[in-house]
């Protein structure tokens, strides 16, 4: 009994070590990081003289007590984020989003397994983008928009974060071609890669992925075709591919392709052919865009039946509506009370 008694007690006693001294290397790690901040006023709660699970935008898990997310979004913090962050190994949401944060993304970050959602979106983050932040397994949401971040996106984003559902690069720097092996993410619904220096053509991959519902590539420079495997996107919502160097024309039943999509923008490309009739079938359809391109022929005349557009965009193209037939279509613009632009 004194045996079992003793191997109980030593037993307890390294439970009290060990959870002391992961806590104590979350303090550490968010003094470190507060370390390399201007903050104003923002992070003034942080100090010793608390429990760092009480700071402002801490948020602790109970047993043990560690770091699980990190919002500091819009607090006004400002300066270069710390390797040190990559020691809250319990963390699953880290949002520093709207704030002045500087510099490289640390590749420290890829130690943090657990993380679900990545919020470092209207910052002013440059160099490259970690490949090993593939290694944040448990990735669902990935927002690093309006940044200065360039290089290629890599590859191993696609190969390892399998249950990435968002993927937000807009407005950066990014250069390359679009991953093919993006196309393993067989759970995401929302693709923003706009407003980048993106070369080269679509991956018809892409197509693979059945749960896409927002997909953006405006304001690149991809060439080449709208792959027809993109088709099969029957749960799509949102489609902006303008400002590109796209080509070919508009499938006949694309209205039955896409029964959910809201909004579809073609415009500044080279797309030529006619407008499709089941255009009409698009019932939820409110923006249409397709201005500048080299569409021929009458516009549906029914393509505002269903009166859910709310905006129209067909200028600079060769559309005829020399006769009575080119102005039908005017008619069923008649039930859309909440269009603002023609």
């Amino acid at each position: 009994i004194g045996v079992i008694a003793m191997s109980l007690l030593c037993s307890l006693v390294a439970v009290q070590l060990i959870v002391p001294v992961s806590a104590a290397g979350d303090e550490a790690a968010l003094l470190a990081f507060k370390a390399q901040l201007s903050h104003g006023d923002s992070l003034a709660s942080w100090n010793t003289s608390a429990s760092f699970c009480s700071w402002e935008g801490v948020t602790c898990h109970r047993r043990p007590a560690r770091v699980v997310a990190l919002r500091l979004n819009g607090t006004g913090i400002a300066g270069a984020l710390s390797p040190a962050i990559g020691n809250l190994t319990f963390l699953r949401m880290l949002d520093l989003s709207f704030n002045s944060l500087h510099g490289d993304i640390p590749a420290s970050l890829g130690r943090l397994r657990r993380l679900r959602s990545l919020h470092l979106y209207d910052n002013s983050f440059s160099g490259t983008l970690p490949a090993n932040l593939s290694s944040c397994v448990s990735m669902i949401d990935m927002r690093l928009d309006n940044n200065t971040i360039g290089g290629y996106i890599p590859t191993e984003l696609g190969e390892k974060l399998t249950y990435l559902a968002r993927i937000t690069l807009r407005n950066n720097t990014f250069t390359g071609t679009i991953p093919s092996s993006l196309a393993n993410l067989s759970h995401l619904q929302s693709l923003d890669l706009s407003t980048n220096q993106l070369v080269g053509s679509i991956p018809p991959a892409l197509g693979s992925i059945q749960s896409m519902r927002y997909f953006n590539l405006a304001r690149n420079n991809i060439s080449g075709m709208l792959p027809p495997s993109l088709y099969n996107w029957s749960s799509l919502e949102f489609l902006y591919v303008g400002f590109n160097m796209l080509y070919g024309s508009i499938p006949d039943n694309i209205g039955n392709k896409f029964p959910k999509m809201k909004a579809l923008s073609l415009s500044s490309n080279n797309f030529i052919g006619v407008l499709p009739s089941s255009l009409s079938n698009m019932s939820d359809l409110t923006i249409l865009d397709l201005w500048k391109n080299k569409f021929r022929g009458y516009v549906p005349p029914t393509l505002g039946r269903h009166g859910a557009l709310q905006q129209l965009t067909l200028v600079d193209n060769k559309l005829e509506a020399d006769d009575n037939k080119g102005w039908e279509f005017i008619t069923s613009l008649a039930n859309c009370s909440q269009l603002e632009r023609q």
